[in-house]
């Protein structure tokens, strides 16, 4: 490690995650001497045991189930047979691929990165405990971005052996035989879906009564048919109140409408929630303001002390990585007075599932339309009616839009189905911009793609679809 005990820099990072790197490049781009301190690996959880491994057992669940549809395109295939030794070096390949373009990243701005746990000493001096040494250094700014780590709820027997949470299961050295999924948002339901196609027979509990439920209810319920049919038990309404050991297994009990049920499982894992990680940081010390344990920000993602910023989940709890990353870049701007440095508009942040069928969604969806206040249209176009999902034989899903009434702006949507994960950064777009129904339906989309689905659900919103009855 970097000897710094006197060092001093214009920036100092705590976290290299993606707000943390990102916020570390902008601020060496516009010329401050920036310091990084990472407690684990640059990248953070994202790259090391989130977003990519996540995405990378995804792809080969994609391709397992791709294989075993392919007999519907006149192709034949034997069983897929799967090494789950190679889907772990697969996802490890990637891990280490992204981590190494981060530390080039690092060095070809010109950015110091202290390996350790980072620790505010008083509002512009921060120690680094190392594994070796313990240095420190001065920073005329100081910006946050420890991130988040998984939240075991209190659930009798939930800190016991064989309960897992959502960064190990993706570094499992095989599939359980049986696995209870506690949690159906985002996570919870990408997991459930990775390890059902691996072979492990899966139950999903959620809470609420519905999976996905900050997502459109129509993408919810097509989420759930599919699982289903994938082989996945789903139970909605369902509350996990304790966990007992039998054996080798799991016993789970579930209040489910008043009634308590048990499942047997091999192993059980926590997909509920994340929080705020801040352990250690000296936020408490220094009198740094928090909320439910998360850092307390204004909009321009400056605490109650002036030189001190936050950014990504340390203060939300549970976030997006790329919401972080523009926190990030917010924050830094801010901090070093930059000419037109403002804030974020959140009402234009996209989030995805990236399960099968994808979900992404942007702003105002049609279940909060009666809270909006405001009068709202919405034009949907269902991708059975497209094309290239036809041509794919993928043509579950839809793509629906909310434009305000008065002025036509969009102001938010949803697509499900096919690319519903790259297709959601052009609704984005029309959000953050300010387009209108006309605007994106009246825009040349190229055929066959399902793109078109955007300017047909503009052109259903005007009451001028072409391809719908």
């Amino acid at each position: 490690m970097e000897r710094a005990d006197n060092g001093k820099f214009d920036i100092g990072i705590i976290g290299g995650g993606p707000a943390g790197y990102v916020a570390a490049i902008r601020a060496a781009q516009l010329g401050a001497k920036t310091a990084v301190v990472e407690a684990r690996e640059l990248g953070g959880t994202c790259l090391n045991r989130g977003c990519i491994p996540s995405k990378a057992l995804l792809r080969c669940m994609e391709a397992i189930e791709l294989a075993k549809s392919a007999r519907r395109m006149g192709l034949k295939f034997a069983e897929p047979e799967i090494d789950f030794d190679g889907v772990r070096r697969h996802a490890a390949r990637a891990i280490k691929t992204l981590v190494s373009g981060v530390e080039t990243l690092m060095a070809s701005n010109g950015i110091t990165v202290f390996g350790g746990h980072g620790r505010m000493l008083d509002s512009t001096h921060v120690e680094v405990v190392g594994p070796d040494q313990t240095v420190s250094f001065e920073a005329g700014k100081i910006i946050l971005c420890t991130g988040s780590v998984p939240f075991i709820p209190p659930i009798p027997g939930a800190d016991g052996t064989g309960i897992i949470d959502s960064d190990q299961a993706v570094a499992l050295p095989g599939p359980p035989e049986s696995l209870a999924v506690i949690g159906g948002g985002a996570v919870g339901s990408e997991l459930a879906q990775v390890y059902a196609c691996l072979g492990t027979k899966v139950t999903l509990v959620e809470m609420l009564d519905r999976l996905a439920p900050t997502e459109d209810p129509e993408a919810s319920a097509l989420l759930e048919s599919t699982m289903k049919k994938q082989g996945i038990r789903v139970l909605t309404s369902s509350k996990a109140v304790e966990i007992e050991d039998v054996g080798d297994l799991k016993h789970l009990a579930l209040e489910c409408d008043g009634q308590v049920e048990t499942v047997e499982v091999q192993m059980v894992l926590m997909a509920t929630s994340r929080k705020a990680y801040t352990e250690g940081l000296g936020i408490e010390e220094l009198g740094v303001d928090t909320e439910r344990g998360q850092i307390v920000v204004n909009d321009y993602m400056q605490t109650n002390i002036d030189n001190i910023y936050a950014a990504g989940d340390v203060r939300r709890g549970v976030g997006l990585a790329h919401l972080a990353s523009h926190e990030g870049i917010v924050a830094v701007e801010n901090a070093l007075d930059v000419a037109g440095a403002g804030a974020i508009n959140y009402d234009a942040v996209p989030a995805v599932i990236y399960t099968h069928p994808e979900i992404g969604s942007v702003g105002v969806q049609e279940h909060e339309v009666a809270t909006c206040g405001r009068d709202c249209q919405i034009g949907t176009f269902p991708l059975s009616a497209s094309g290239r999902a036809a041509a794919y034989g993928e043509r579950q899903g839809f793509v629906k839009l909310i434009a305000d009434s008065a002025t036509d702006v969009i102001i938010g949507g949803t697509v499900v189905g096919l690319f519903a994960s790259e297709l959601i950064a052009g609704i984005t777009l029309a959000v953050r911009m300010g387009l209108t129904l006309s605007d994106v339906g009246e825009t040349i989309h190229s055929h066959p793609t399902v793109s078109e689905a955007i300017g047909e659900a503009a052109l259903a919103g005007l009451g001028r679809a072409i391809h719908l009855p």
